[in-house]
């Protein structure tokens, strides 16, 4: 029992691989590279670079394995080795020097990756019709197959030309990556939980698993045969048209046995002795039936048919753990209060930023009397009472937005049809988002590339089956008949319809699409009232959901800048001195809450809104791709502050000072809403494995 450490060849590990003594455990995670990185891996070896180190657990008590593959090479067996840390390098190895199809993951699919090697650049590439046809450009496995005479054959080459002695050279060089040495760590004689904790461990510290993996790592210590349950509900999933990753499984998991959708909660202090495999078994015997039931009623009840459209699969977990609870009891009410929640929830982005937290707070809910109102009140506490949606949140939003899903909404309650086919827009055929005023029409009046948000907006989207082509509206509108014209909310009015009234069509559109959203939203809910768009109350409600944004965007990037050293390194001194004060107040009327004022959110909790203007103004390079110039924030965040400082003392605004503030709000609204995407979408970026992290290219 003990630890050891030894190098071993590429092509001696290759071999291990494919005779199955490297076996892959539940705890780790399946291939996730992608083609372009498995060139680089490639590219690192022939250089030499270093490229890390392999973790191997050799014992005769293995738990249930997954073969070391990117599909699934090989069927399932048990052997007295496992690989534990190393897997997308040697699936890669092995895939590429055996020639067996390796299937990459890209951004919307899979596709099988060819690597390809030049003998006179020595660069390495993913094959493409380029490479085809360009000379001296060979194929790595054919390399490793064959051997190097029939690969240099090919290349016709006069053999005692220098071209081909180069060439002969660097086909040796390539070949001598089978004798590339890794240092090779071996666990001998521990038990499964012990690995599971090492391999937590050296994994936590880097950015190479997320909480689900780690998550499944502790799970699988416990539960032997988790990860084959996961794959098959995921299958299921697709057959039901989701495609479902482990952390929203897991979620609903968590949530089950914790009432909590943060994964970290299954393991905390006091609950892992609690955490038996029979209870994890029961809770996803549970699970099951309540997801599947939560696909049905998103389809069904709510009709997204194409589940593909939501911008997020969150919005599943409070859904499974409602129908987990009620089962078969489930009343009207309930389902149409479900209806409202689901599409307000869409449509004010409700796990677009601190998701855990929203997500634990709509699970808490659930377990009140009144569950799906007190969900649909924690969405009001942030965007505000019976808030409307106006034509101008629909702005510069795109196919991939919320206000798109609720477009296919509508136009399926309004029993849509195709413009020429007549057949019944849904999930059964296939569906084109078209432009009604194609790019080519446009072409005068706005750049493909500038003005794209502006030509691409929801309004100027259409379902249709087939392609609508690139007429004018003015040519082909007129040949529509108008009920399915106002199925799609186009305005009717065919003066709109020339491409000099572009910016008045998109805006009645908009409109059109918001009048429809408000009044399904009022049909869903018990109070008939209208909602008026300039009623005080909203506007207000908007100002403290705003405060409220602010002070999370300005935690999030100056915590990622400075961690824990964020409020002495960013905060203005003045500031500090008042947020001290306050929470010296506090203490002395709570001082069993003094711990709770440690962190930086919670001294931001404690500033006013003017503060956080002046901690943004400080920062501005942190926060400048937010809100674009100095002057234009400081307008408007004076605007905010000084309706907010109004409507706080009990003074009513008057129209101008209204409009005034809505206008404000509108466009923190959008700039607040653009950096939460772009922050989100970095994160998704920064979370690579270690093992990209080291290969050079």
């Amino acid at each position: 029992m003990g630890i050891s450490a030894h190098d071993r060849e590429v092509q001696l590990l290759v071999s291990d691989v494919g005779q199955r003594h490297l076996q892959l455990p539940e705890l780790q995670r399946k291939y996730v590279w992608k083609s372009t990185q498995v060139r680089d891996f490639f590219d690192s070896l022939y250089h030499q670079y270093p490229t890390g180190q392999l973790l191997v657990w050799e014992t005769d008590d293995l738990p249930h394995s997954r073969t070391l593959s990117a599909e699934g090479i090989g069927a399932n067996t048990r052997r007295p080795q496992t690989l534990l840390d190393g897997q997308q390098r040697l699936t890669s190895l092995y895939a590429v020097m055996s020639g067996q199809p390796l299937m990459a993951k890209e951004r919307t699919s899979t596709k099988t990756i060819n690597i390809v090697f030049n003998v006179y650049s020595e660069r390495f590439a993913v094959a493409n019709a380029s490479t085809q046809i360009q000379s001296g450009w060979i194929s790595v496995t054919k390399l490793y197959l064959q051997g190097i005479l029939p690969v240099f054959n090919e290349l016709k080459l006069d053999y005692d030309s220098d071209e081909a002695k180069m060439a002969l050279s660097n086909l040796t060089r390539l070949e001598n990556i089978k004798y590339y040495r890794y240092r090779v760590t071996v666990l001998e004689g521990l038990t499964y939980n012990e690995v599971t904790d090492i391999f937590v461990r050296i994994n936590s510290g880097g950015t190479r698993l997320g909480n689900a993996d780690l998550a499944l790592a502790q799970i699988s210590s416990r539960w032997r045969g988790v990860s084959r349950e996961l794959d098959e509900f995921q299958r299921r999933a697709k057959e039901l048209g989701w495609d479902l990753d482990e952390t929203i499984l897991l979620r609903v998991l968590s949530a089950i046995l914790t009432s909590h959708a943060t994964l970290s909660e299954l393991f905390k202090a006091g609950r892992q002795e609690e955490l038996t495999e029979t209870k994890l078994i029961g809770a996803w015997q549970r699970a099951k039936p309540a997801i599947e039931r939560a696909i049905h009623f998103i389809k069904q009840n709510c009709l997204i048919d194409r589940l593909s459209m939501l911008p997020t699969n969150y919005v599943l977990v409070p859904l499974a753990v409602f129908f987990d609870q009620y089962g078969e009891r489930v009343t009207q009410e309930q389902v149409r209060d479900l209806q409202r929640w689901l599409y307000m929830a869409l449509i004010w982005a409700r796990y677009s930023s601190s998701s855990e937290t929203n997500l634990d707070q709509d699970i808490a809910a659930l377990g009140t009397d009144t569950p799906i109102q007190r969900m649909i009140m924690n969405i009001e506490d942030k965007v505000g009472p019976r808030r409307p949606v106006t034509q101008r949140e629909l702005q510069d939003q795109l196919s991939n937005s919320p206000f798109m899903v609720m477009a296919y909404v509508l136009a399926r309650l309004a029993h849509a049809d195709d413009w020429t086919t007549g057949v019944a827009i849904g999930a059964e055929q296939s569906l084109e988002y078209q432009l009604i005023f194609p790019k080519s029409v446009l072409a005068d009046r706005y750049s493909n590339r500038q003005d794209s948000r502006i030509i691409n907006q929801v309004a100027n989207l259409v379902f249709l089956t087939s392609k609508s082509g690139s007429k004018r509206p003015s040519e082909y509108l007129a040949n529509v008949p108008e009920s399915r014209l106002q199925a799609q909310r186009i305005p009717l009015d065919p003066s709109l319809w020339s491409p000099d009234r572009f910016e008045d069509f998109v805006s009645t559109r908009r409109q059109m699409f918001a009048d429809g959203i408000n009044e399904l939203l009022r049909s869903l809910s018990g109070d008939q009232r209208l909602w008026s768009v300039n009623d005080l109350p909203v506007v207000e409600a908007r100002i403290n959901a705003l405060e409220q944004q602010c002070r999370d965007l300005v935690a999030l990037r100056l915590t990622a800048d400075w961690g824990t050293s964020a409020w002495k390194k960013c905060v203005p001194g003045d500031i500090q001195d008042r947020v001290k004060q306050r929470v010296e107040q506090q203490i002395r009327q709570k001082p069993y809450e003094a711990d709770e004022y440690n962190s930086l959110s919670a001294k931001l909790g404690q500033c006013q809104f003017s503060d956080y203007q002046q901690i943004i103004m400080v920062n501005w390079d942190r926060f400048q791709d937010a809100f674009g110039t100095k002057p234009q924030a400081q307008q408007y965040f004076s605007t905010v502050i000084n309706s907010r400082n109004a409507l706080k003392h009990g003074r009513s605004l008057n129209q101008g000072e209204l409009a005034t503030t809505e206008g404000a709000l509108y466009w923190f609204e959008q700039c607040l809403n653009h950096a939460i995407e772009s922050d989100n979408e970095l994160e998704e970026t920064g979370s690579q494995s270690s093992e990209e992290q080291i290969l050079v290219s």
